[in-house]
């Protein structure tokens, strides 16, 4: 289900609760944005100089190479340490949608930005959950949000509607690329990926449970994204490290 900026409805829940996303067209503007555009760009330009806990992340998979902006990849607790985001996590529109899906008490579990340069390498099928061991299992939202339009060509996010009704997936791992968890799922027949292309200041909120992937970004320009991980005030992770590096309690 895709929709215009307009408020949260039964109707958004239930289709998330069916196919295990719902995306939602141009919420922020182009004004509301620059703010963050601005910060995560001089994070490109600065990358061996983050702020204090800020980690950024440089893969080396892009044509680049491992040397230059070009590589860089992504960074973490970008919310938990800069202020500028953590006002922006809270902002009132977003939070509508967020308790919409998840209740009235949430937090941000984690935070990312998630990074496309030219030539950037396609992020392999994988569930948010597999990481984050969030329990309640069905307790944690992630909310992507589109800095750039995210197009065909440039990697936008791709999904298998339902599959989070299924819950975790036991994982296998990618020698080339070891951080990964590849889901196994077994003899289970799952629809084909769905390719969610959106528009600039759009966000697609997803199940923590969702298969979900994007592809290669074969264009000359940057395809950017902030992530956001919400989650239920009273939920925790399985894993005790994790619970230790909240982003932001709201409420």
């Amino acid at each position: 289900m895709s929709t215009a900026v307009t408020s949260f409805t039964p109707d958004m829940k239930h289709s998330y609760d069916e196919k295990g996303f719902l995306v939602v067209e141009r919420l922020f503007s182009d004004e509301d944005l620059a703010g963050v555009r601005q910060q995560i760009d001089d994070l490109i330009a600065n990358p061996d100089d983050p702020p204090e806990g800020v980690t950024v992340g440089r893969e080396g998979d892009t044509e680049e190479g491992s040397k230059g902006t070009g590589a860089v990849r992504g960074g973490a607790f970008l919310v938990r340490f800069i202020p500028y985001f953590q006002d922006f996590a809270r902002t009132p529109k977003l939070l509508e949608y967020v308790r919409g899906l998840l209740g009235p008490r949430v937090k941000v579990f984690r935070d990312q930005m998630l990074l496309k340069p030219p030539g950037g390498q396609a992020k392999p099928v994988h569930q948010d959950q597999s990481y984050f061991q969030v329990m309640p299992v069905n307790d944690l939202v992630t909310a992507w949000i589109a800095l750039d339009e995210a197009t065909l060509d440039n990697g936008c996010m791709t999904y298998v509607p339902g599959s989070h009704r299924h819950g975790i997936f036991p994982v296998g791992a990618d020698p080339k690329r070891p951080v990964h968890h590849i889901p196994d799922t077994g003899d289970l027949d799952l629809p084909e990926p769905v390719s969610c292309p959106v528009p600039t200041g759009s966000i697609i909120f997803h199940h923590g449970c969702a298969l979900h992937a994007s592809a290669n970004n074969n264009t000359d320009t940057w395809r950017k994204a902030l992530v956001f991980h919400y989650a239920t005030s009273d939920s925790a992770s399985a894993h005790d490290n994790l619970n230790e590096q909240v982003s932001l309690e709201i409420d």
